[in-house]
């Protein structure tokens, strides 16, 4: 029994034509080079070689008897035409998945490969247990977790889902804002028995700070006061530590003050460990998002996950969650 035309919103030959694009390794090279910008990352992506890549293009190119890119360094953007096609070789692609996706089950039931990235700390602290959690409630699903310092190319790297904290960048991608991350400056109970704690901003001079990374040194702290004034304090004596948990370790040894995020402190300063510093004075929080790609299907793995991880942020000390 077939389908009646327009039934599913693409008839039998635009999923014959879709069945040939899927298999034609030409269109599939442009597409991923479009979608990574450059030809080594599209290689990367597709696990060939780019001198293959750059040959497949080509071809299309031949084929079609239109510039499709233009390669600028190691940067490889589309031209006009370029951009047109893509957008139409696209559509039609992304029509065929959607409805693979809806006759194979996928849209009800979570299964198949979730890529999930993070920020190192925080992927190693929570999003791994809950990882195997999610995979618990619904084993048909695998997943790779790729950790990593700074922002994971999705589109290169075949991402489903991104953890990410701050101000994110305008782009196509759709975000879910699971939290806030407060800061909180803090130093070892120990530390301030020995050295005192700041009654100001300005006191914060005079001792040894815990930098997260070296660049902290040169930018300035900034404080809100009660009032809601902002007070800015530039500080550079003392050590730098680019991992949370590290840095948790060099405040417990008394190595001095630190700003970090107050997910890490909470239960140290619940058990009198660890004291707050200025607990007057505020510093924004940092957003949290759960990233994705957009799609005309969202598979169940992957919008599932999403509300599951809203869920399982409730739960976490020291973050805001509306």
């Amino acid at each position: 029994m077939g389908f009646s035309r327009g039934s599913r919103g693409i008839d039998n030959l635009m999923l014959r034509i879709s069945q040939h694009l899927m298999r034609n390794a030409s269109e599939m090279a442009f597409l991923k080079v479009v979608e990574t910008g450059s030809v080594r990352a599209a290689a990367r992506a597709l696990g060939q070689d780019p001198s293959g890549i750059s040959r497949r293009v080509a071809q299309l190119e031949a084929r079609l008897n239109a510039k499709l890119v233009r390669r600028s360094g190691n940067a490889t953007r589309p031209t006009a035409q370029g951009r047109a096609y893509y957008a139409r070789l696209r559509a039609i692609i992304d029509q065929l998945e959607a409805l693979e996706a809806e006759i194979g089950g996928e849209t009800d039931t979570p299964s198949g490969l979730l890529r999930v990235t993070a920020a190192i700390d925080f992927g190693q602290e929570f999003l791994a247990p809950w990882l195997l959690e999610f995979r618990a409630r619904h084993p048909a699903v695998e997943f790779d977790l790729v950790l990593a310092s700074g922002f994971v190319d999705m589109g290169a790297n075949e991402i489903d889902v991104a953890i990410r904290a701050g101000k994110l960048p305008d782009s196509s991608l759709i975000a879910t804002k699971l939290a806030e991350l407060p800061r909180v400056l803090v130093a070892s109970r120990a530390y301030v028995e020995a050295h005192g704690a700041p009654r100001t901003p300005s006191d914060l001079l005079a001792h040894p700070a815990i930098f997260f990374v070296p660049g902290n040194r040169n930018a300035p702290l900034k404080l809100r006061s009660p009032e809601g004034q902002v007070v800015e304090v530039r500080r550079s004596n003392g050590i730098a530590i680019n991992a949370v948990r590290s840095a948790v370790a060099a405040v417990r040894a008394g190595a001095g003050i630190h700003s970090g995020p107050r997910w890490a402190f909470s239960d140290l300063i619940a058990a009198g460990e660890v004291v707050e510093i200025l607990p007057d004075y505020t510093q924004d929080a940092f957003p949290l998002y759960a990233v994705r790609q957009p799609a005309i299907v969202v598979p169940a793995r992957i919008s599932r996950f999403i509300p599951f991880l809203r869920e399982k942020v409730r739960g976490v000390g020291g973050l805001i969650v509306s």
